[in-house]
């Protein structure tokens, strides 16, 4: 697996701060043993596993409102 690329990540997320926190709630679960969604070679860091499961389009996610009010 190739260093993962920042600018497919951010084609699915919508902006980088959010891709930063989604990248590192992402790792800390497979540090917890949730299983790859992409294909990954032995020794690759979480983060790059994150960055190109987000990059591929494999991790969802919400954005809660503000106000704090199901929408």
């Amino acid at each position: 697996m190739p260093f993962p690329s920042l600018e497919k990540s951010l084609e699915k997320v919508s902006n980088r701060y959010l891709l930063v926190v989604l990248a590192a709630k992402r790792a800390r679960q497979l540090n917890r043993g949730a299983q790859n969604q992409v294909e990954a070679r032995q020794h690759t860091k979480p983060t790059s596993v994150s960055l190109e499961e987000i990059a591929q389009g494999k991790v969802g996610y919400r954005v809660k409102d503000e106000d704090g009010s199901k929408g």
